[in-house]
């Protein structure tokens, strides 16, 4: 019996791992069997703060101008909340007018709208005020789309609620399909 005992003892002793030993690496999980790190699901932004993301964006381009350069070829997407392209700004030259406004000249803006038209507002000379984010223009300004066209001596237009006027004799003419 003593030497059963004895024997069970050794094979125990062979059989434990030893006090300085590493136990074994265990089998490396297969793809499926893998757990991926949960993602942190980044937080939906509302429409206010996309488009007070997009205004920061902008200001910071237009901020960016260093007072007394001209910077030629300004161009200036606006997105909407989905990333649907709403305006973009091209100028031929932009300077630094003063502490808030940005003087631009051969302005021109397409402006994309929801129920997939899109027009252009032409404007020679323009100033952009950085505050109100109200663009003026006094020189003759033109609008055009496919089926019209305005033509006025000066203009205003609101970036941020996209409504613009204008000023002075204006014109205006309308483009039928069904004219003879």
């Amino acid at each position: 019996m003593r030497s059963w005992f004895s024997l069970l003892a050794a094979a125990a002793l062979l059989l434990a791992p030893s006090a300085g030993a590493q136990p074994a690496p265990a089998a490396s999980p297969t793809p499926e069997q893998k757990e991926k790190p949960a993602k942190k699901p980044k937080p939906e932004l509302t429409d206010a703060e996309k488009a007070a993301r997009d205004e920061e964006r902008e200001n910071a381009v237009l901020e960016s101008l260093p007072a007394g350069e001209t910077y030629t070829g300004l161009r200036i997407p606006n997105f909407s909340p989905t990333g649907k392209l709403l305006m973009l700004f091209a100028a031929k030259s932009a300077r630094r007018a003063g502490d808030r406004e940005i003087e631009m000249t051969d302005l021109n803006i397409e402006i994309n709208n929801d129920d997939g038209t899109s027009f252009r507002v032409q404007m020679a000379h323009s100033v952009f005020n950085l505050d109100t984010r109200i663009l003026t223009s006094d020189t003759p300004t033109k609008i055009s789309r496919d089926d019209f066209t305005i033509e006025g001596a000066r203009a205003e237009f609101h970036t941020k609620t996209r409504f613009g006027r204008m000023l002075g004799p204006t014109t205006m003419v309308i483009k039928s399909e069904n004219a003879q």
